[in-house]
């Protein structure tokens, strides 16, 4: 077991390292909710069908885990942005990258998570544009592993990642199923850089949901199937 005071360490490494990113990953996934209406309808049309209208219940796990739309949106907002922009990476062996690049043994590698995933032999021609349609399991399934990395890669991935996942997704389907989104400020997106990547200066306005409401966007969202 751990020493009370290794827990403590591990707590404190969990709030510094978790709070930042998490908290990027939802102010950019709600800026592109913002500026795409049809994401932003599909997107509350499951929150109300998975989550209902009692906002007195609390979601389960289970729910969480239907918001299946949600991830997508949460996915590309990581790929177009993702909170940490880079990862190094060192071989074990001098070694051939792509049978032409020699790198030696011990030297760093600097990966570039924001070119990884927008490299249109990957993600298309469109890669640069908010599509959370390229999270869809067929498309998925298709697309070569590594090309996808926003939590790291191998041993050092990420340990919190699954957490941030849930967490990402648990609050943007409770902020969904209370509130409609107001971009009040017309926002133009500016990346912020400390430790990691953020939108600067984001603000939105909130307001509370109606019942009407609710019946309005389960319309739109048939309609939008219906096309």
């Amino acid at each position: 077991g751990l020493s009370d005071e290794n827990i403590r360490y591990q707590i404190i490494t969990f709030l510094i390292a978790g709070h930042e990113t998490t908290s990027g990953l939802l102010a950019f996934t709600l800026n592109h909710l913002l500026k795409h209406p049809a994401v932003m309808t599909r997107a509350r049309a499951e929150v109300d069908r998975v989550f209902g209208h009692d906002l007195s219940t609390q979601p389960t796990l289970r729910d969480v885990a239907g918001l299946a739309y949600i991830r997508q949106i949460l996915n590309e907002a990581l790929r177009l942005h993702p909170t940490a922009p880079a990862m190094q990476l060192t071989p074990f062996e001098d070694t051939v990258i792509g049978g032409k690049y020699k790198v030696g043994k011990g030297y760093p590698i600097l990966a570039l998570t924001t070119r990884l995933h927008r490299d249109a032999k990957v993600w298309g021609e469109n890669a640069h544009l908010f599509n959370p349609e390229n999270f869809a399991p067929a498309r998925e399934k298709d697309r070569p592993p590594h090309s996808f990395k926003p939590f790291g890669n191998g041993q050092r991935a990420c340990i919190g990642s699954q957490f941030a996942l849930q967490e990402s997704t648990l609050v943007i389907g409770m902020m969904l199923q209370r509130f409609n989104l107001v971009d009040h400020t017309n926002y133009q997106l500016r990346i912020k850089e400390t430790l990691t990547f953020k939108p600067d200066n984001f603000f939105l306005q909130v307001r509370k949901r109606s019942e009407a409401d609710r019946e309005e966007v389960l319309e739109a969202a048939d309609h939008q199937f219906d096309q």
